[in-house]
């Protein structure tokens, strides 16, 4: 059932792309023009769980952003590449045209002023994740904004931009990527590792000794990052998410790695 389901999107997708590109001399999208030219995406990506990540025991790259591109670039007919970037520099990577698109990162206006966004994906909410034992003493978020909590955070993501905007009194201590983050949490470094409450999830279960805290203190929409103002590149994106939304793929791959449908974007 699931890989007939998948065939099925898959075709649908690629009858539409290449519909679509019927028109790509006209459309004058110098990131479309490339992508046709050379047969090749370039997707910019910096690890954020469970959407884009290296699986530990092999170090390839998996998740929902990974099979969503994947499955894009297959109903493009083009190869994806993938290039490994940071938080903090993806949307310049987009201004410079390292690449035509990233993995999955969530709407937010500093974001938005600089790059354009495909239709929401999916949604989320944003917590903390700390030793369960501390997480039993406290009721919310606030609990931790006080004076000597350390609290880390990704640097350039946007937990980065809601926790610097809600705590006010905790130390926030900004790392470049995911694995430095946890790393922090699990040797006692930081207190707690503030992240998309899907994320946690993902980390938690290969940390059973973390627990979330209860409560969210931001909520994100999540989309492809495009090129600011290319309506053609967006328009090809577009079609491929709303057919993923009406076939039931984004809600398959959210079940796959351990979430639900309340994290689908409507």
């Amino acid at each position: 059932m699931y890989r007939k389901a998948l065939r099925g999107f898959t075709l649908f997708c690629a009858a539409a792309l290449t519909f679509g590109s019927i028109g790509l001399a006209q459309a004058q999208s110098p990131a479309l023009e490339r992508i046709q030219k050379q047969k090749v995406l370039r997707v910019g990506w910096a690890v954020w769980h469970p959407y884009v990540y290296r699986d530990p025991k092999t170090n390839q790259v998996q998740g929902i952003s990974y099979e969503l591109l994947q499955e894009m670039g297959k109903a493009m007919g083009v190869k994806i590449e993938w290039v490994e970037d940071s938080w903090s520099t993806l949307p310049a990577g987009l201004q410079a045209h390292k690449f035509e698109i990233t993995n999955l990162m969530a709407i937010t206006p500093p974001r938005a002023e600089v790059v354009g966004f495909s239709e929401a994906v999916t949604q989320h909410g944003l917590s903390l994740l700390a030793p369960q034992a501390e997480v039993a003493k406290t009721k919310s978020w606030q609990d931790w904004d006080r004076p000597g909590v350390k609290i880390a955070v990704t640097l350039g993501a946007n937990s980065d931009m809601f926790v610097t905007e809600k705590f006010k009194r905790a130390e926030i201590v900004r790392l470049k990527t995911v694995p430095e983050n946890v790393l922090a949490l699990v040797s006692g470094r930081v207190h707690a590792h503030a992240s998309t409450i899907d994320a946690l999830k993902t980390i938690q279960k290969e940390h059973q000794n973390l627990a979330i805290v209860p409560g969210s203190f931001g909520s994100s929409e999540v989309a492809f990052a495009l090129p600011k103002g290319d309506a053609q590149l967006s328009n090809r994106v577009n079609q491929f998410v709303r057919e993923a939304k009406r076939s039931g793929r984004i809600n398959q791959l959210l079940d796959k790695y351990g979430l639900d449908s309340s994290f689908a974007a409507n």
